[in-house]
Order: C-alpha cells, then sequence, then structure tokens
C-alpha cells in the first residue's frame, strides 16, 4: 500500500508539472513572448528590463529635445521675419523724401510712423509669455525676467547642450534700433529742416550693421538646432536598438512551443492514466483484503 501511495503522489506531481507548463507555454503563445516574468528566465529577463529602461530613458530624452527643437524653430521662424521688417527700415531710410517747403509733410510723417511701427512689430516678436523658449532666446532681459541660457539633455549618459540667448530685440543688447525721429533726419536738428544725407545714410548702415548682427545670431541658433537634431537622430537610433533587443530575447518560437503544448498535453494524458491506473489498482487491492 506504501509503494501504492508513493506512485500516486508521483503521478500527482507529474499531472502538476505538465499543467504548470502548459500554463506557461499558453502564455507563450498568447504574448508571442517566451519571458513574460523574471521567473521564466532569470537573466533574460533582468536584460530585457534594462534595454526596455535604456528605450524609455532615450524616449524621454529626445521629448525634451523636441520641445527644445519646437522653441528654437519658432524663434529661427521669428528671426526670418525680422530680418524682413529691417529691410523695410533700410528701404524706408534710403527713400526719405526731401523737404521742399509746402512739400512731403506729410509722407515724412508716414514714413516716420512706418518705421517706427516696424520696430515695434520687431520688438512684439522678442516679448515672451512664460513658456515661450523661441522669444525668451530672443528677448531682452532688461524687461524680461529670461535666463542666460538653458540647458538640455542630449544622451543617455546626461551630456549637456547650452542653449544661449540670441537677442534680436531693437534694445542695446540686441539689435539696438532706437526709434527716430524727424529732427533726427535733418541738417539743423529741427522737423521740417533740410535733411542730412549723412544722419540718413548713418541711420541705413546702422540698420545693416543690425541686419549682419541678426544673421550671425541666427547662425549661431541654427549651430543649436543641428546639434539637436544630431542628438535625437542618434538617440533614435540608441533606442530602436535596445527595443529591437528586448523583443529579440522576449520573443516566442511561435512553432517550437506548439510542439512543447503537443509534448505537454502527452505527458498530461500520460500522468492522468497512470493515476487512474494507480488508482484502480488500489481500489482491487483493498477489495482483496476484505
Amino acid at each position: 500500500m506504501e509503494g501504492i501511495r508513493t506512485a500516486i503522489d508521483r503521478a500527482l506531481i507529474a499531472a502538476e508539472q505538465a499543467k504548470s507548463s502548459m500554463d506557461a507555454a499558453t502564455k507563450r503563445i498568447a504574448t508571442g513572448k517566451k519571458i513574460n516574468a523574471a521567473s521564466d528566465d532569470p537573466v533574460r529577463w533582468a536584460s530585457t528590463q534594462k534595454a526596455r529602461s535604456v528605450d524609455g530613458h532615450l524616449q524621454a530624452v529626445n521629448s525634451g529635445l523636441e520641445s527644445a527643437a519646437i522653441g528654437i524653430r519658432g524663434a529661427d521662424q521669428a528671426m526670418a521675419a525680422i530680418e524682413e521688417h529691417l529691410d523695410q527700415m533700410i528701404e524706408i531710410v534710403k527713400l526719405f523724401p526731401p523737404y521742399p517747403e509746402g512739400d512731403n509733410a506729410e509722407e515724412r510723417i508716414r514714413m516716420l510712423r512706418s518705421f517706427n511701427g516696424i520696430r515695434r512689430l520687431i520688438d512684439q516678436l522678442t516679448v515672451p509669455p512664460q513658456d515661450d523658449l523661441g522669444q525668451a532666446i530672443m528677448a531682452d532681459p532688461a524687461s524680461n525676467d529670461v535666463p542666460d541660457s538653458w540647458p538640455v539633455i542630449v544622451n543617455e549618459q546626461g551630456d549637456v547642450r547650452t542653449i544661449r540667448r540670441q537677442e534680436v530685440h531693437t534694445g542695446p543688447t540686441g539689435l539696438d534700433i532706437p526709434e527716430i525721429t524727424e529732427a533726427d533726419l535733418t541738417e539743423d536738428g529741427q522737423a521740417g529742416g533740410p535733411l542730412s544725407r549723412q544722419k540718413l545714410d548713418d541711420i541705413a548702415s546702422h540698420l545693416e550693421n543690425a541686419r549682419a548682427v541678426l544673421r550671425q545670431r541666427r547662425d549661431a541658433l541654427g549651430s543649436d538646432a543641428a546639434a539637436i537634431a544630431r542628438a535625437k537622430a542618434s538617440n533614435a537610433e540608441a533606442a530602436a536598438f535596445h527595443k529591437a533587443y528586448a523583443e529579440t530575447l522576449e520573443a516566442a518560437d511561435i512553432n517550437e512551443t506548439a510542439a512543447q503544448v503537443t509534448s505537454i498535453q502527452l505527458k498530461q494524458s500520460l500522468a492522468l492514466e497512470s493515476l487512474g491506473s494507480i488508482t484502480s489498482m488500489r481500489s482491487e487491492l483493498v477489495a482483496l483484503l476484505k
């Protein structure tokens, strides 16, 4: 009888093991993964978790880089518009009308208003709301609470690219374009006086210098944009590698798993058949002993 009990225990253990193996195989087929938990393969599980962690970290880094890139693109577009405005201002100065007595007074006033209005448009493009990196980059720190630079993490190792302020407002630390009045353009410094060609040429030259400064600062911002684009591309490639590595480690061979299921089913049948035979034998022995 003791031998029969031992045989029953072994048959029950075999049946339970077969059931556990069947559950694992069924899960592999359902998920398409052979590694679904640490218990499946502790070493591979740790490797897949590390790879997925790196993938997630790089995606987070690229999200930050994209936010910076959006701000820089906005600043670049604003700088392009500012250059067009500077071209208009230079044209106004070059075409500023002479002032024969009784002629062109209204035209002078209109052109001065246009010049100063365009100047205000430039400043409007550089006044930032609190969450706009692009305008903050261009803003006047004397009238806006903006930092000198913005550090941006660029890779998995935590290296930083520092985006620096590129001021293109009309103030002294930007493009340095003051408002002008008619008195700023005349020989005697009085409204209505004869125009000073030298003063007009000086203003036009000053505006051309401002345009050169704008282009230099736009180029500097372009270097930041290029560095961010390179970092994003490198991170995306690395993230894709780690993700593919994790998926490869996890991936189940469906044909192999299906064969395992067939084998497990056979083991289950044999275990149950063995258990049935042993139970029947025990019943017969009990009957004989009565």
